[in-house]
């Protein structure tokens, strides 16, 4: 009876820890979703949003902004470490850091450097949005 009892808790504590690497994400995994913000070079701004998501061991991605007629924009050379690092090509360089829910560093294109600042957004079935 204690074998038995041991196994059936054994096996629910396993069967809840495997739940969100089953729905695609982790809780280590805090690059993934949707992400808004903006992004400077000298006196321009520019509002954009970014989306991430795991791709077998790495990530891929979209960028959303200043392209023509509104077309998501694949991001490219995704790494994520310490730090996080892509690239829109044609467009830059971004080099920044993950703090919470916020993802800010630096970029660098042909013409100089900018900075950029993204929050990430609640997706539309999260309970905190209290719907």
């Amino acid at each position: 009876m204690k074998k038995r009892m041991m196994m059936m808790f054994l096996l629910s504590v396993f069967a809840c820890a495997s739940v969100p690497g089953a729905l695609g994400a982790s809780r280590d995994d805090t690059l993934s979703g949707t992400w808004r913000g903006v992004v400077r070079k000298g006196m321009l701004e520019s509002v954009v949003l970014m989306e991430f998501s795991r791709a077998g061991s790495g990530y891929r991605g979209k960028y959303w902004g200043t392209t023509p007629v509104g077309a998501p924009v694949p991001l490219a050379g995704i790494e994520l470490g310490h730090s996080v690092r892509f690239e829109i090509p044609e467009l830059g360089v971004f080099d920044g850091e993950i703090s919470g829910e916020t993802m800010k560093g630096t970029l660098e294109d042909a013409q100089g450097g900018g900075s950029f600042r993204l929050e990430k957004q609640l997706a539309w079935d999260d309970p905190r949005l209290g719907t």
